[in-house]
């Protein structure tokens, strides 16, 4: 059997170098299949091979992988993921974000399993793959148009409707390096982290045009993937635990977070619903049956999100928008006092368009809304006066942000940057994390696993995640979200299952099954003997060589806390009077320790790097001192 012609994969890299106009491929060789997967694992190998310390995430030496995995394209619910890995310009550090709809699906069936990209343009362009034909064509037509005018541009240019072609691609925000811009596709799929938009932007490239190639994909046993394959869809559908994410997505997350005071409400001021707010309408069913659906979904899957809904009420009724799934009414609602849910459906949707992070963009209008009515930012400063819960004026400030007009140069810089710049009281307002990344859509102060797990992540988001089955790594079912001893054993026992599921080209909703059975899948497509302990193992590996990268960049343990609000002491609610900062270092201590890094420097220990197979990561990371530890 040829490198071309693997079981499961395409078996090649597509290289891109648009500094010189040039393309060509590279085998993607088995024995970095075997060690890297795919995803999240050969990103992470490419930029710790080729981003050196000095190449800044604006250089054009910068790489920008947009990887797939083995299940892409596959009958294994929703894969056709996209993981974009690049050095990012929130953090400096490395990224780790994920997209799903068509992409993956699209460039395995062209033949490729990732495509790197490295230089810059001298003009706007974009990328056009056609089976075996790749252009870089010009697109100056496409300048300052959202993702979805980019799209249906491109379709109409291309002659191609619907999922025959795949766009991903930036904004107005990722043209002019707005540091917290997203690559958004498919019509509101979105990887979101560290500012990977403006990455794209800075070389020069709007967007990655994918049609729905014609090369088959080989699996290596079709009745055990079968068999696999519905073993997921069969647990998705019936586990009590995946049960309501199959039916309603992640809808219900707004009244069940709300309930454990995880829901960030008006930029962490209260945890406390507001009067008068209809907590029915709130819940999962009843935001599904709010509004008119049009069917859209990722490949292969079952799952019921990721619609199109036709705004019901309000000044854009009538607009077809994308359904937001939590984190959207979070990022566009709570955490800015948006409590109108067509409201919220329509500025996730301007949010997505104008390709910013979703979450970043929450934090940031919170924090100027309590600025402003505290009066540490001005009318004068911004310019309008932008109160609690004002969906229209907050879309005026995006459009500021997108385009860096007047305060919106500031604020286009991120939280962190932005209110450090202010400085003052402003500052203590602002939830970051100090490397300069923000939580995920909740109030990570009732969620302790998830702050310490944003605040130690190497990829500007969440690390670990909670797993769906941690029992499958001999950890507890669960633990109580406040002991400042089980959870950072938790979440450092849980590191490298998250890298793992980001390798597979599949969608973390879908991959929400026992981890046997993700291998078995793997297994089937692939050909190989992989059991739980290889599995975790490779997670790890990844996990582990992102962290030395950052290391390699500068980023070490001093930068592991929250901003003071971020970290500060809920006020009121469930949580009240519950104080993480009191146990913060002790955690890192116990975290570290279960991971295997080193606490004074941050790297990952010899002995850590030689169980992981990454020998030739000593060296770089400690020199001389690694002979004297022996």
């Amino acid at each position: 059997m040829t490198e071309s012609a693997c079981n499961a994969y395409a078996g090649q890299i597509l290289r891109v170098d648009l500094s010189t106009g040039k393309t060509w491929t590279e085998p993607f060789t088995s024995e970095d299949r075997r060690k890297w997967i795919g995803g999240t694992g050969l990103g992470a190998k490419i930029i710790w091979e080729e981003v050196p310390p000095e190449v800044t995430w604006d250089h054009p030496d910068n790489r920008l992988v947009m990887a797939t995995g083995p299940l892409a394209g596959l009958p294994v619910w929703g894969t056709g993921g996209l993981t974009v890995v690049t050095r990012g310009a929130l953090t400096g550090g490395a990224t780790n974000t994920h997209a799903n709809g068509f992409f993956g699906a699209n460039l395995k069936y062209c033949g490729y399993d990732a495509i790197v990209v490295q230089g810059q343009a001298s003009k706007l362009v974009y990328l056009h793959i056609r089976d075996d034909k790749v252009e870089i064509k010009d697109a100056a037509n496409l300048q300052g148009k959202d993702t979805w005018e980019t799209q249906q541009a491109l379709e109409e240019e291309l002659n191609l409707r619907g999922h025959q072609l795949s766009v991903y691609g930036i904004g107005p925000a990722g043209e002019n390096l707005v540091r917290f811009a997203a690559i958004e596709g498919d019509y509101g799929h979105v990887a979101s982290k560290n500012g990977c938009g403006a990455v794209m932007g800075k070389k020069m490239l709007k967007a990655v045009a994918i049609e729905r190639g014609k090369k088959g994909i080989g699996v290596a046993h079709l009745k055990a993937l079968y068999a696999a394959a519905d073993e997921i869809a069969h647990s998705l559908k019936n586990d009590p635990s995946t049960k309501g994410l199959y039916m309603y997505g992640t809808l219900g997350g707004v009244r069940n977070l709300h309930g454990m005071g995880a829901l960030p409400i008006r930029n962490y001021t209260t945890n406390v619903w507001p009067e008068g707010v209809d907590t029915k309408k709130w819940e999962g069913p009843s935001l599904r049956e709010g509004f008119d659906h049009r069917g859209h979904q990722c490949n292969a899957c079952g799952m019921h999100h990721c619609h199109m809904i036709v705004l019901s009420s309000g000044p854009n009724k009538g607009q077809i928008v994308d359904e937001p799934e939590y984190e959207g009414w979070s990022g566009s609602g709570w955490a800015i006092g948006c409590t109108e849910p067509n409201d919220v459906a329509w500025l996730n949707t301007r949010i997505d368009r104008a390709c910013v992070d979703v979450n970043e963009f929450g934090w940031l209008c919170g924090w100027v809304m309590e600025c402003q009515q505290k009066g540490y930012i001005s009318d004068s400063d911004l310019g309008f006066r932008l109160e609690w819960g004002d969906a229209e004026g907050a879309n005026r400030l995006l459009d500021m942000i997108n385009h860096r007009e007047g305060f919106g140069d500031v604020l286009a810089e991120g939280v962190k940057r932005a209110s450090e710049k202010i400085g003052g009281e402003a500052a203590d307002c602002a939830i970051y994390t100090m490397k300069g990344d923000t939580p995920r859509g909740h109030d990570h102060r009732s969620r302790w696993e998830e702050m310490i797990d944003t605040c130690t992540g190497s990829g500007g988001t969440m690390d670990s995640g909670p797993a769906t089955f941690p029992t499958d790594f001999g950890l507890p079912a669960r633990v109580n979200p406040q002991d400042p001893v089980a959870v950072p054993k938790q979440v450092g026992g849980l590191r490298g299952r998250r890298h793992f599921e980001d390798s597979l080209g599949a969608c973390l909703f879908t991959t929400r099954a026992h981890i046997d059975v993700l291998c078995r899948s793997l297994e089937a497509a692939t050909g190989w003997d992989i059991r739980k302990e290889e599995a975790m193992a490779q997670g790890r590996r990844a996990a582990t060589l992102m962290r030395a990268f950052n290391i390699r960049c500068g980023i070490g343990p001093e930068l592991e806390r929250p901003s003071k609000r971020y970290g500060s002491t809920p006020v009121d609610g469930p949580l009240a009077g519950q104080a993480i900062m009191d146990h913060w270092d002790s955690m890192l201590d116990i975290w570290y320790e279960t991971v295997g890094y080193d606490r004074a420097s941050g790297r990952p220990l010899p002995e850590t790097l030689s169980q992981l197979d990454l020998e030739d990561v000593i060296e770089p990371l400690w020199g001389e001192e690694a002979a004297a530890r022996k």
